[in-house]
């Protein structure tokens, strides 16, 4: 799971314990807080308290931009080591040829040597760094995408207000759940044609 879905979860994490506080401190003095929030919203005090939930993992196995997604970061994982490779060898190839003709070489010629292969270095770790970012914003504009599709469709599905939270199920996060609230296939669904509404336009 990637840092920023974590991020997301954990903040997720907190606002439902923050929520279960302040519904049961609502219930520790239910005259003083049904006569507030009757005042600012009417009957919604006696409002069930509803989690639903979905599996991470299935949406990133199933969700088609999530696969896309994975694929485009192998080819480019796959792009980069080739391209490292190629560089490493033939920095590798000229500091062997300037090994070979160390012994008939000057000092003037020595110092142009190193200087050569300080520099192919630097070129070296530069292109490293530039692959590096370039992937990294890949992957972040990527993941970006893929939240802002499942905030996009939370928000249709729970257009009618039966639930208060709708959290992603993360390994270690929930440790009861109740099948009746997971919403893992209408989510995938929604989202798969979401974003095929979105290719085509």
């Amino acid at each position: 799971m990637n840092k920023i879905l974590i991020s997301v979860i954990i903040v997720l994490a907190v606002a439902v314990s923050v929520l279960f506080y302040l519904q049961f401190a609502k219930h520790n003095n239910p005259a003083k807080n049904f006569s507030t929030s009757s005042q600012q919203n009417g009957s919604s005090y006696n409002q069930p308290f509803r989690i639903a939930y979905f599996d991470m993992d299935s949406i990133e196995s199933n969700f088609s931009l999530a696969k896309e997604m994975q694929s485009e970061l192998t080819k480019k994982e796959e792009a980069i080591n080739v391209e490292m490779n190629r560089l490493q060898n033939d920095f590798q190839k000229r500091y062997q040829h300037f090994q070979e003709l160390g012994p008939t070489m000057n000092q003037a010629q020595l110092e142009v040597a190193q200087r050569e292969l300080f520099e192919l270095e630097q070129s070296i770790k530069g292109r490293k760094a530039q692959l590096d970012q370039d992937y990294q914003s890949f992957y972040l504009n990527k993941q970006q995408e893929i939240i802002s599709l499942i905030k996009k469709f939370c928000e249709d599905f729970n257009k009618d207000k039966i639930f208060t939270l709708i959290i992603a199920n993360e390994p270690g996060l929930i440790y009861y759940k109740d099948s009746t609230y997971n919403i893992t296939s209408s989510l995938l669904k929604g989202l798969n044609e979401l974003y095929q509404l979105q290719k085509k336009k």
